[in-house]
């Protein structure tokens, strides 16, 4: 099958990389004898040489070969496999008429970091009630299903969603990594990344309707202007985040006619730009 043939060609680059190696390195080793040989045949009664260290020499080139060989195993043999790094992913919301999962029937395409690492192009989902990274490979078949893994949110660096009308950027936020950020630790959209910050908690709540768990998708808006974070909760909430730039910020919300309550994104990066142009 494709997956043995393509072992098989990994296994035989490698031996070939190995063999090329190995014969550079004994190329070196020769012009190494060579070289202390024409050295001390002539000098020896001259002036006394230090000995030199060939357990150390051969030491040193085996180290570079294996790490050599390491490297070319990883440039073959990396996948987007290797980032499984977490728990089996089991679906809980089978009988509920909303699903957890941010916008699951919305074709997307998904990119992360990981340990470092970037994956591009890769199966993801965001489940906005337990706050977790959804990573699905339809190659990881166990029990004739395909394997979904919730990955370690401390592995991630950040991920993003790629729609067709737009791109949601995640990153996980920690008080013990950011003094000043004062929410609940977990994955944020980050919408605006300034002067002024713009964050987005994409969360579901559950409630049992009739014996059934629903869960109902309520996002909330974070801006930090200045100090900490606040949610977005009111027309003038929001206005008096500005201080003595309120009645600025007032006119422009008036002006464009910006809704508050169920903001457009765009809107509220808006005004949060004319804010820092004041």
């Amino acid at each position: 099958n494709d997956r043995g043939n393509k072992m098989i060609k990994i296994i035989y680059d490698l031996y070939i990389e190995n063999k090329r190696l190995m014969c550079g390195i004994g190329r070196y080793i020769v012009l190494l004898v060579l070289l202390f040989a024409s050295v001390t045949a002539p000098a020896q009664h001259q002036f006394p040489l230090v000995k030199a260290d060939a357990s150390q020499l051969f030491s040193d080139l085996g180290k570079a070969q294996a790490d050599h060989v390491s490297t070319l195993y990883l440039r073959h043999t990396t996948e987007p496999r290797e980032l499984i790094h977490g728990r089996e992913y089991f679906r809980y919301w089978f009988n509920s008429k909303d699903i957890s999962l941010l916008r699951y029937e919305t074709v997307r395409s998904g990119s992360l970091v990981f340990m470092g690492r970037s994956y591009d192009n890769i199966v993801l989902q965001y489940d906005t009630f337990t706050d977790q990274v959804i990573y699905t490979d339809d190659t990881l078949i166990f029990n004739n299903r395909i394997w979904t893994v919730a990955l370690n949110s401390d592995y991630i660096d950040r991920f993003d969603l790629r729609f067709s009308d737009e791109t949601l950027r995640f990153r996980y936020f920690r008080k013990e990594q950011d003094s000043t950020f004062s929410l609940p630790d977990g994955f944020y959209e980050v919408v605006y990344d300034n002067e002024c910050k713009y964050l987005i908690r994409h969360n579901s709540t559950k409630a049992i309707i009739q014996g059934i768990d629903e869960y109902t998708y309520s996002p909330v808006g974070y801006v930090r202007v200045s100090g900490g974070y606040s949610e977005i909760s009111s027309k003038e909430q929001f206005i008096r985040l500005f201080g003595d730039r309120s009645a600025e910020v007032r006119q422009l919300i008036r002006h464009n006619k910006i809704r508050i309550r169920k903001p457009d994104k765009e809107q509220i990066t808006e005004v949060l730009r004319y804010y820092e142009m004041l």
